[in-house]
Parts: structure tokens; C-alpha cells; sequence
């Protein structure tokens, strides 16, 4: 009788780690881009630590491809058991708004676990269209016959988004070139094979510094505190030049209150450690958030972004 008593009671906490499913011993955290780019710094930055918070080992993967899609379908997809993670931007928004055929819907497959922060972007132009203001160059976009170009890193993306916001806020002709990434589009731009990009801050701040490229505005209400001399589209003169970059992890919907819980603790304190915290803050990164206030952002992202993409037409297939 006791050995049944025993046989059961170990079954029931065999059940019990199978329902909660947070016991295994690894956590892939899914980056949806590919090894080397932002989100990819990022994800390895944060993942030693998150590990040690849950006890667990944090091992990142990259399944890029699609513009993201790939790898968050992948998570959608995954056990809900908090052992899959995903590290996302705000291309999780724009995909859904741009590709009509998603294998997955994430507003219902995928929700909010902690939002690392978010970052600002801006308009950068080449040295060579010499112009040195927003104005300047709306002046000099309507002046150029067929107008100016900007890189990207390829259709709605944050990159392609950002410059059409400035197009349709400007009304002046730009034509879209996109590239495989934002490394080779901000090499075009250097050369000046193409005139301006949008993109994060921090991703264009070192060749600013170096004079290779010149900040023009910054897409928020204030300042870059790591470029401090460029002024906010409110100053520009064009106040609806509004656009960030957030960065958060998600899990599948279905993943257990208990698990989602754990996560969200454990990279609460991860951003707080003074080391981390030095690191996402020359990143760029500020206002990281809870599983709340995260997916109401994700919210109000959806709804606003989504009828603008189909207003502006920019689709992927």
C-alpha cells in the first residue's frame, strides 16, 4: 500500500511539472534575425543572466528570415510551456500589417512578457546631398527630378516603414531601394548610393560621431540622450514624425500564468543589474516595462499601425 501510496504521489508531481512547464533545464530564446544584428546583441547581453535568475540554461538561437516571421511563427508554434521564448521588435507589428499570408496571427498566438526598452529612431542623409535640416532636404526632395532615394532593409520593415512615415508626413517623392540588411544600407549611404535612411539611433550614432553620415531628426518628442544636438520632429517642424523601436520578449498565449509570472520577475531584475543596465543604456534603451504595460503596448501598436500600413499600401506580397 505505501509503495502505491509512494508510485502515485510521484506521478502526481510528474503531472504537476508537466502542467506548469517550466522544468526543463534549457529556455531557447528565439531571435528572429539573423547572428550578428541588433536584437541578436541584445538577446546574448541579456541571456547569461536571465539563466542564472531562473535557475536554468538560456541558449539563443537565430531563425531569421521573412522579416522576423520565421522565428516568431516558430515560438507561436512551441510548447506553451515558457521554455521558448521570443526576442522581437516592432517588426512584429509592421509583419502582421504587411504580410497577408502569416502562417500565425500574433495578437491571439503570442502574448507580452517584459518589454526591454524602447528605442528611438531617426532620419540620417548622406554628407554628399548636402543639406544639413529636415527642411533642407523636403527643399531639396522637391526640387530633384524623380526625387531622392533611401535604403532599408527591405519591405516592412522598421527601416522601410520609418522613411515612408517621412514621405507621406513631407508629401515629397522618395523611391524605396531596399537591401539585405541594415549593414549594407547604411554602406550605401556612406558611399552615397542612396541619400537618407531611418533607423535606431544607436545603429547610425557611431557614424554620425564620425561625420560619415549627418543626423537630421530624431522621431520622438525629446532628444537622443547620445545625440544630443539633433532635434526632436517637434522642432523639425514636423510633429508627426513619430516612431520607436521596442524590443520585448513573448511567449505563446497559452503558456501557464506561472511560467509567463516567472519570466517576467526574473528579467525585471535582469534589466536592473548595473552592468546590464550600463550596456541597454548605451544602446540606446529606455522605459523597459511589465507583461501589462507591455501588451497594452503591443495593443495600441496593432491598432494604430496596422490601418496605417494598409492606408500607405505597403505590402509584401
Amino acid at each position: 500500500m505505501l509503495k502505491k501510496l509512494a508510485l502515485c504521489a510521484a506521478l502526481v508531481g510528474a503531472l504537476g511539472h508537466a502542467t506548469t512547464g517550466f522544468a526543463a533545464e534549457t529556455v531557447r530564446m528565439i531571435v528572429p534575425f539573423s547572428a550578428g544584428g541588433p536584437t541578436d546583441l541584445i538577446a546574448r547581453i541579456i541571456a547569461p543572466s536571465l539563466g542564472e535568475k531562473l535557475g536554468k540554461t538560456v541558449v539563443v538561437e537565430n531563425k531569421g528570415g521573412a522579416g522576423g516571421t520565421i522565428g516568431a511563427h516558430l515560438v507561436a508554434e512551441a510548447p506553451p510551456d515558457g521554455n521558448t521564448i521570443l526576442l522581437s521588435t516592432s517588426s512584429l507589428i509592421l509583419s502582421t500589417g504587411t504580410r497577408s499570408n502569416l502562417p500565425y496571427d500574433p495578437r491571439t498566438a503570442l502574448k507580452a512578457v517584459y518589454l526591454l526598452g524602447e528605442v528611438q529612431t531617426m532620419v540620417a542623409v548622406s554628407p554628399k546631398l548636402g543639406v544639413d535640416t529636415l527642411d533642407e532636404l523636403i527643399k531639396k526632395a522637391k526640387s530633384t527630378p524623380n526625387g531622392l532615394n533611401y535604403g532599408s532593409t527591405g519591405v516592412g520593415g522598421t527601416m522601410h516603414v520609418g522613411a515612408e512615415l517621412l514621405r507621406k508626413a513631407a508629401d515629397i517623392p522618395l523611391t524605396h531601394v531596399p537591401y539585405r540588411g541594415a549593414a549594407p544600407a547604411l554602406v550605401a549611404l556612406i558611399a552615397g548610393d542612396v541619400d537618407l535612411v531611418n533607423a535606431d539611433v544607436p545603429v547610425l550614432q557611431p557614424y554620425i560621431k564620425e561625420g560619415r553620415i549627418k543626423g537630421l531628426v530624431i522621431y520622438d518628442t525629446t532628444r537622443s540622450a547620445l545625440l544630443p544636438d539633433v532635434p526632436t520632429a517637434k522642432e523639425a517642424g514636423m510633429p508627426a514624425l513619430q516612431m520607436t523601436n521596442w524590443y520585448g520578449i513573448l511567449v505563446p498565449s497559452k503558456t501557464p500564468d506561472a511560467a509567463r509570472n516567472a519570466l517576467e520577475s526574473a528579467l525585471a531584475k535582469v534589466v536592473r543589474e548595473p552592468d546590464i543596465a550600463d550596456k541597454l543604456a548605451k544602446a540606446g534603451f529606455t522605459n523597459p516595462q511589465g507583461a501589462q504595460a507591455f501588451q497594452a503596448r503591443l495593443d495600441q501598436d496593432f491598432a494604430q499601425w496596422l490601418p496605417w500600413l494598409k492606408e500607405a499600401n505597403i505590402h509584401t506580397d
